[in-house]
Parts: C-alpha cells; structure tokens; sequence
C-alpha cells in the first residue's frame, strides 16, 4: 500500500525560526549519513511518535527542549495526510495532535490541537482497512482487534533490534506486544480475512453461550435434595386439605411436579376432605422422623470414620517425616561405602583388611527405610481417595438431613398455624395462590424443554461456523505466504555477510524468531548463532521479504516503508567514533574487510529496491558515507550531518 514518508517537521518552540523540513524521495533507498550524536536515532522515535506510540521515545535532551511540535507528511494514493504530535514535556505522552489531509498541502507556520490521538489511531486504521474485529474474544487484550500500531513491528528496525538476536521485530520486547502479533499474524499474512474473523468472533460467542445454557441445563436437571423435599412438603399439604389424593410413594419427580401443576389449576370449591388424607399427614411426619434417625445415625458413623482417619492421617504424617530425617541422617552411609571401597577408611586414613560391617549395616539401614517410605506414599494415595469420599459423604448426608428437617418442621407447624380456619376454603385458596406462585417460580428456573431448544439451535450454528472455519484452507495460505517470505529471505541472504548464506531459513511465527537449518541437520534459533554481523544479515533478509509480501502478495495493507538506524554499526567501532568526525576520519576506523560487508548491505538493498514490483520506500540512517554506498542505483542522499549540520539547526540551540 502506498503510504511513504514526504518529509519529517519540527517546528522549533522559539516562534523566530522556521519549521525543519527533512525530505526524502518516495522509493528507493534514503540514507542519512552523519556523525555520532547529530539526530540520527532519534528519526525512528519521531516517526513513531507522531503515527501514535503510547509514549514518547524520542531522546531527551536538545531536540526535546528545541521543538515544540513534531511531524511527518505521509504521501497516499491519491492524497497528502500530515500528523503532528505535541513535544509532551514532563509527561511520557500527550494527546494532543493535529492532522491535515488534502492535495499539495501547505505546511502551516504554527501548530495548534485540533485532533486527539485515539482519532487518528481510528482514521490511520481505516485508511489501513484493518478490521474492526476482534482477532479472539478472550478477555484479556492480547487478542484485541488488529490495529495499525501492530504493523509498526515491520516498518522499524531500530538501532537495538536491527542486529539483536533474541528479538526479531520492533516493540515486542514487551511480552503483551508480542503475544498480540504472535496472535494477529494469521490475519497480516492475509490467511484470516474480516469475514473470518467476523465468524471466528461469532463462533467465540455462541459457544460462551452454549457453555452456559449448558451448565444451567445440568443444574436443572440435578435438583437439589431440598427441592424435591419442598416437592413433597407441598403436595402432602395439598392431600391434607382435600386437593388430591395422589400417592408420592409410587411416584417419580416429574410426575410430582405435573400433579402440582394440575392442583394449581383447582379453586377451593374442589377441596374434599378426607379423613384417610387427614390421618396420612400424622403418618408421613412419623416417616419423616424415622428417616431423620436414619440419616442421624449415618452421619454419626461417618463423622467417626472422618475423626478416626483425620488422626490416621496426622500420624502418617508424622511418621513420614520420621522416615525423611532418618534417610537425610542415614544418606552419607553410601557416600562413605564408596570411598572405603579400597579398604582406606575415610575418617582415619588407616588400612583394614575386613570390609566395614558397620557401613554395610548402616546403608542396609537406609534401604529399609527407603523400602518404607515406599509402601507409605503409594498407602497415602489409596488413604487420600478414601478420606476424600468420607468428605463427600458427609457433605451428601448434611444436606438430606437438612431438607428432612425442614420438611419436618414444616409437617409440625401446619398443625399450630390458623387452626381454627386451617380448613376453610379461603385458607385453601391462600394455599393455592402460594402453590401457584411457587410454580410458576419453578418453570421459570427449572423448565429445560425452552433451553434444550436453543441448546440444539446453537449447536447447530456452531456447527456450521465450524465448516466455515476449518483450518485446512487458512493453514495453507499461511503456509504459502511463510514459504514465499522464507524463500525471499533466503535469497536475500546470500548477498549480506553471513557465514552460511546457502542455510535455509526457517520462520517461527510462535516465538517470532528465525531458525536456521545447518549442513548437519540441526536447526538453529537465531540467538544459537554467533556473531553480530549474522543477526544483522538475518534481520535485513527477513524484514525485506516481510515488506515485499506485503507489497506484492496484496495480505493486510502494510506502509510501504522500511526505516532502518544504523545497520553497519557490527562493523563500525563504536569506541572510535567520535562527535562531528568527518566522513574520511569515520571511514579509516573501518577495516578493508569490514568496509566490503558494509557495502554488501548497501549492494544488497540497491538490488531489492530494482528488483522489487512495487515502490518500496527504504530509509537508512548511518554512519557510513558515499565511499561505501556512492554510485550504487536506487540510493539517494537526503542529508549529510557533520559539522553544524545535525537534525536540530545550529542556531536553534544558541538561543
């Protein structure tokens, strides 16, 4: 996608100078070259801060303190789009910023707000088309929608990750970024498409959904104890008062629950009065007490059996650290046997012509011991399952005894509420309002036939996303556009200084690294490798084949700029380099042979940018002058900085 860099501004805090314009040529390879300290490094921080970056990491110091605003004139297709950003002063970032987009825009002398930085994160992702979905609906923000800021890993090689060889891409040093493009990367690759996404998101939903329909299914159809004893409790109050003859004994829990719904239906015209129906509620409460001296009784012995093995099980534990002390005392017995293996007794130095039966003793000691502990760590599996079901039983028997108690207390009190009008008709009819309410509570939380329904439309649904979204198809366009990147990459590689340019290169999208495959059959990572002038050639062969994929194999819309600090500083003696040096004094710190791998780098750029199918816009800041890259095609020279010539003018620091 065309999206290059025109110029780069700074616009200088005293009002008397005029704006910095750094221009550079829209394809082809752009080199700064200049001293140490003239603003090289800061050209990376710049650019990322005015598309956005949540905090400001340009330099601190002179440019900080000489600009007041920062800004960068991005060429489009078919418009101009500037983006400036405020100096943020004491803070790590501001918000305030101000955009332009026309034709042959005009640079404005000043600067005000007009724009924040999450509006320009929304224009900068539309012009991009990513899509607004997000990549997983997992919680945590990893997985957040693709957004442009993304895409910067690709565009940026700055000067402590250009030749790094534990970190591939620019800002995945935090593990959240790097998880988040380790997440999206099917999507950059072109391999997921919004549609995808869209049904991978609605996938994501249902399930959630169906997990829960699920779960609230199985609750209902695993009635608690107490419910079916509040069941019961209901349907003898409605036999004591003439509403039904039903008989719970021979029933199971929905047909109690369809007879409660047909009692609903009755007014209390319809109660008769039984005396059978009157002398079964005396009868019930008598069951009702003999099982509660049941489950009493079974509770008991299972309380006895849980305090029995609670004290079984604290001795175990006691012995079983007797046995560790013993072993830990017992342990150098063997270490001594093997040095007295030549007669010598360790302690005394002295020869004995018999072995040592008290070593032998001592480390027979120790067998026994170890034999013990044996036995007692595969008894304490076997105990802890026991101790864990005496737990669950108890919980169980808890539970039934409580639902037979209240059901109890419920049969008694009957007798002593309202007894002189217990058996009136408009005590029925209170009876039957509550019953009513009662079971409308119910078919609101316990009717599954509804849930089921929407149970089985949704997995139906789901199973049709899961057609949509089988993996075969997406795997091998990720596959492709990884083996096209891989071979790209490959080529590339044998024009850098490398030691084995014919390895084959292997690019690992879970950990974002590359690894290599040796003469001998061994794969290498890159932080396996040796030598800086390796990482640099890997770094450059890789993100020149990423940039070319997304430039001709038309994946996500990716910039078309590749900005790049200082690729030759493996080879430049950083010690030497002094501030304002001139370019012969930089060139005779180097080498012959480390002066031909530099101009490898250059050659090898000149002949990616002539041989590529798009325009490709290369920037490079360096060290290196005309000497190394002078008369190579499709290099251009923006500005030199040497002397007094730096980023921030000269006068603008003596004011």
């Amino acid at each position: 996608m065309k999206f290059s860099i025109n110029s780069l501004f700074l616009w200088p805090r005293n009002k008397d100078f005029e704006c910095r314009q750094v221009k550079f040529s829209a394809s082809g390879v752009n080199i700064i070259t200049g001293a140490s300290r003239t603003g090289k490094s800061a050209i990376i921080p710049i650019i990322d801060y005015c598309l956005g970056a949540g905090e400001c990491t340009i330099p601190v110091g002179i440019i900080r303190d000489t600009c007041s605003w920062f800004g960068v004139l991005f060429d489009l297709q078919d418009e101009q789009i500037l983006i400036c950003r405020k100096e943020p002063g004491c803070q790590k970032s501001t918000g305030e910023m101000f955009l332009l987009r026309g034709n042959n825009l005009e640079m404005p002398t000043e600067i005000e707000n007009n724009i924040t930085v999450e509006q320009v994160k929304n224009i900068l992702n539309e012009l991009l088309s990513l899509s607004f979905i997000d990549t997983d609906t997992t919680s945590n923000n990893f997985s957040a929608r693709p957004s442009y800021r993304d895409l910067m890993a690709f565009i940026f090689q700055p000067q402590n990750v250009i030749a790094n060889n534990r970190v591939l891409f620019y800002n995945v040093e935090k593990m959240e970024h790097k998880t988040k493009l380790i997440n999206i990367f099917p999507y950059v690759l072109g391999a997921v498409t919004a549609e995808i996404l869209a049904a991978m998101q609605e996938r994501d939903r249902l399930t959630k959904e169906r997990d829960k329909l699920a779960r609230d299914l199985a609750n209902i159809k695993n009635v608690s104890e107490s419910w079916k004893q509040e069941i019961l409790t209901w349907l003898s109050l409605a036999r004591e008062l003439g509403l039904t003859t039903f008989n719970v004994d021979d029933s199971g829990f929905s047909l109690q629950i369809d007879e409660l719904k047909r009692i609903v239906e009755k007014n209390e015209n319809d109660s008769t009065l039984l005396t059978g129906n009157l002398t079964d509620t005396s009868e019930e409460l008598l069951k009702l007490r003999a099982e509660e001296q049941l489950l009493s009784m079974k509770l008991s012995v299972a309380r006895k059996r849980h305090e029995t093995m609670k004290a079984l099980d604290d001795s175990k534990k006691r012995y079983d650290e007797s046995l560790k002390i013993q072993r830990n005392r017992l342990d150098i017995s063997g270490w001594l046997r093997s040095l007295s293996a030549d007669t010598i007794c360790p302690i005394c130095g002295e020869t004995h012509n018999e072995p040592n039966k008290e070593l032998d003793s001592l480390c027979d000691a120790i067998s026994e011991i170890e034999k013990q502990a044996g036995i007692v760590k595969g008894m304490s599996v076997s105990f802890d399952r026991e101790f864990s079901i005496v737990k669950a039983e108890i919980d169980t028997l808890v539970e039934e005894l409580m639902a037979i108690r209240k059901r109890i207390n419920e049969e008694s009190s009957k007798s002593q509420q309202d007894a002189n009008t217990k058996y009136t008709l408009s005590s029925v009819s209170r009876f039957l309002g509550r019953m009513e309410f009662a079971i409308q509570t119910y078919e609101r939380i316990g009717t599954d036939g509804d849930l089921e329904e929407r149970l089985s439309l949704l997995n139906d649904r789901i199973g049709e996303l899961n057609k949509l979204l089988e993996g075969g198809a997406r795997h091998s366009k990720e596959k492709a556009a990884l083996s096209f990147i891989q071979q790209e990459a490959s080529a590339i590689i044998k024009q850098l200084d490398v030691e084995n340019p014919d390895d084959p290169i292997e690019f690992d999208k879970i950990n974002l690294t590359i690894k290599v495959q040796s003469t001998d059959g061994r794969t290498n990572y890159l932080w396996e490798i040796g030598s800086a002038s390796n990482w640099l050639a890997y770094h450059l062969s890789i993100s020149l084949a990423f940039q070319k994929y997304f430039q001709e194999r038309k994946g996500v819309s990716v910039p078309n700029i590749l900005v790049l600090d200082q690729p030759s500083q493996v080879y430049f003696p950083q010690r030497g380099l002094q501030e304002g040096s001139t370019a012969e004094e930089d060139a005779n710190l180097m080498h012959d042979e480390d002066k031909v791998a530099v101009k490898k780098i250059f050659a090898a750029l000149s002949e990616y940018a002539k041989n590529v199918k798009t325009d490709i816009q290369i920037v490079v800041m360096e060290h290196a002058d005309e000497d190394v890259w002078g008369g190579l095609d499709n290099i251009s020279l923006v500005e030199r900085w040497r002397g007094d010539s730096k980023l921030i003018p000269i006068e603008w620091t003596q004011h």
